[in-house]
């Protein structure tokens, strides 16, 4: 499997839906997701790049991002 690349700094880009909050149904931005990756990962292996958008050193990082949030 290809994973999808920024072709600047060779990063593992991870494009998402919005996350619903799931006790009421709304959408509560991004700060749950980049709750998530503080809780796991150190700041150099990932970022939130905007709007969905979030970036991974590494492929597990990754699929492990992909497979909780999308």
């Amino acid at each position: 499997m290809k994973l999808p690349r920024n072709s600047l700094n060779g990063w593992i880009v991870a494009s998402v839906q919005q996350p619903a909050h799931k006790e009421y149904g709304y959408h509560k931005g991004w700060s749950p997701a980049m709750d998530w990756c503080k809780e796991r990962y150190t700041e150099q292996n990932w970022r939130y790049v905007g709007e969905g958008v979030f970036e991974f050193n590494s492929e597990q990082e990754y699929l492990m991002f992909m497979l909780k949030w999308s």
